[in-house]
Order: C-alpha cells, then structure tokens, then sequence
C-alpha cells in the first residue's frame, strides 16, 4: 500500500476530501485510524455514505491500521485520514513511517478548553500545539492546506507566532 496522503482532519470524510483530496490523493482506498469509529456501526454507516463509488473505506483502530499498513504489499494509493494529532502522532510513536502530515480542519468545538486560533479553520489547544511539535521533532513536515491548490503553510511556524 502507498500512503499518498495522511491528512489530520476532526471532521474525517466531508466534501473537500470527496471533490479533492481523493483525487489528489489518486485514492483507491481511504483509511480512517479512529478507534472511536471504528467501535461505532452508526458513525461507520455515515461515514460510509460519504464515500464514492469505486473509493474503498476501511475505519480501523490504530492498531488494526498500523497491522494492515505494515502487511499491505500492494501498490493500491490511500487516503489516510485522522482525526487529530494526538493521533497523528501516535501512529507515528507505534511505527508508521511518512514524510508529510496535511493539516486540515481542527475545529473550534472545544472552545472552554482554551482553543486559540490559528487560521479560519485551525484552532489548537495546549495538547495539539505540544503533538504537532512533537510529529515535526520526528521529520515529519506539517502542512496546512485546506484543499490541495492552497499554497502550504508551516503550522509550526504559526504555532511559535501564537504560543
């Protein structure tokens, strides 16, 4: 298997990854690492009219993922999608091998957390700011685009403007 995209994005499967991303991705397969949904048949269901015809969907936790990456000798292009970089990283921290992470929509829906914004669509907590700069520590590039045309900005960068 050949990851053409990982994307961080807490709204997992929407309309900018079905227009865009899939195809950017040349995606035959989406992979979404969440163990909450991958232990709920309901959001398993809508995550599954999402996805368009022809476009294969697993929803997996981290471990079942990580196993099905690892043994995966085929040359099939995926999507993989998490929801945050709390497990982002972990994927990371328990093998996974990638070079760019894309930071999409990291929502403000935890604002008494003390969420800070960074862009119209990125809003971090204390947690995601100490995950992001721990992937980044790893090699890994981080970037943000919210479709594939935006030009690329450094999350990183934005983090030590506004931390």
């Amino acid at each position: 298997m050949n990851i053409t995209v990982m994307r961080i994005d807490d709204r997992l499967i929407h309309g900018q990854i079905v227009t865009k991303w899939i195809d950017y991705a040349n995606a035959k397969k989406i992979i979404v690492v969440d163990d909450k949904a991958a232990g709920d048949p309901m959001q398993q269901m809508l995550l599954k009219l999402a996805v368009p015809s022809g476009v294969k969907l697993e929803i997996l936790t981290k471990a079942d993922a990580l196993k099905m990456i690892q043994e995966d000798t085929s040359s099939i292009n995926v999507l993989l999608m998490v929801r945050n970089p709390k497990e982002a990283n972990s994927l990371l921290e328990m093998g996974l091998k990638v070079d760019t992470i894309n930071v999409g929509n990291i929502s403000n829906s935890k604002s008494e957390t003390g969420r800070k914004k960074m862009l119209d669509f990125i809003y971090l907590e204390q947690q995601d700011v100490e995950e992001l700069q721990s992937i980044g520590a790893k090699g890994v590039t981080l970037e943000i685009r919210a479709i594939p045309t935006d030009r690329s900005k450094d999350i990183l960068e934005l983090i030590k403007k506004h931390y």
